[in-house]
């Protein structure tokens, strides 16, 4: 199993950071930013939020700046397989629209205006109700993604 950190970064409008992605997975996909976590060097999700920040927006940010809002397990995610991801929230608003980067193009995109854009099946019918909701206690959601895009909540 693969783990990786979705991060959720904010303005001061309210627009969260999106990022047209130029690779898969969600290639052409409006997506925030994130990555996979360094596993040999025991890398923990926080640390990693602070360096996919700095990677993919050139934002300089610490540990302690990010809260853990949500843990996603995607089981046969198409082209990646089973991944775990933890979803970092920025504590702090971040008005500046960082230049694009080997990962894609960023834009500050209004949740009232998510269904103007592409974004991931998962993203859009399971994910950001969970995080535009979220009141300061960690979800869980595990899916079921073999047969994507029929996408199936694991309920136990």
């Amino acid at each position: 199993m693969k783990l990786a950190t979705l991060l959720y970064i904010k303005n001061q409008k309210g627009e969260y950071l999106l990022q047209k992605r130029l690779k898969n997975p969600n290639k052409d996909l409006y997506s925030p930013p994130g990555g996979k976590l360094d596993l040999p060097s025991a890398e923990s999700p926080d640390a990693c939020a602070v360096r996919e920040a700095f990677e993919e927006c050139r934002l300089v940010t610490k540990n302690e700046d990010w809260k853990l809002i949500g843990i996603l397990t995607e089981k046969n995610f198409p082209g990646t397989g089973s991944i775990m991801i933890f979803l970092m929230k920025y504590a702090k608003l971040h008005n500046e629209l960082p230049l694009p980067c080997a990962e894609g193009t960023h834009y500050f995109i209004h949740p009232d205006n998510f269904h103007n854009y592409e974004l991931p099946h998962t993203d859009r019918k399971f994910i950001w109700d969970k995080v535009l909701s979220y009141d300061n206690e960690v979800f869980f959601l595990n899916l079921d993604c073999t047969y994507y895009p029929d996408v199936k909540e694991i309920k136990k």
